[in-house]
């Protein structure tokens, strides 16, 4: 196999372990998944021009690392609100007008909440909650410290008791 043949193999093999997890960060700190879709390219396509300089061991602190900031200079462009969750009624047919709309108005307020928690804590929070991933992977990946990754969660959770005025 040539080494051109190697190179896109190898990016290939990446590209598909990685590119569903940058998405989501993307999406978590910009709510929005067209924008994810397009920084998570841009960030394989930096991935591609520097893959001769990068380790085997920093791919996934490389992938972040470039994905924060490609969000960032996206975002001192432009401001963007949160439209994270799309609640959807399937199934629901059955329950009365009255608990569809708490339902909906529940949603809209969690929306809203969500998107009122800072960038970096509402990235972490959704990483934990959505994608499922543990303090110290979520530690790992964005290359902070599980204390770090504790506090975020700790204020997520507290803006969000607060501003639902409900237990989560």
């Amino acid at each position: 196999m040539r080494q051109n043949e190697k190179d896109i193999e190898w990016f290939k093999a990446v590209f598909n372990d990685h590119f569903e997890y940058i998405r989501n960060y993307l999406y978590y700190l910009s709510g929005n998944i067209t924008l994810a879709e397009d920084l998570a390219q841009d960030v394989f396509l930096s991935l591609w021009e520097d893959h001769q300089k990068i380790r085997e061991e920093t791919i996934r602190a490389y992938l972040y690392t470039v994905a924060k900031n490609n969000y960032f200079k996206h975002h001192r462009r432009t401001k963007i609100s949160l439209n994270f969750i799309n609640f959807h009624l399937a199934g629901q047919e059955n329950e009365s007008p009255d608990f569809i709309l708490e339902i909906k108005e529940f949603d809209q307020q969690l929306q809203r909440s969500i998107g009122d928690i800072p960038e970096k804590t509402r990235a972490i929070f959704l990483m934990n909650r959505i994608d499922g991933l543990k303090y110290a992977e979520i530690a790992d990946n964005l290359k902070i410290s599980v204390k770090a990754v504790e506090k975020h969660m700790t204020k997520a959770l507290k803006l969000l008791k607060d501003k639902l005025d409900r237990k989560l």
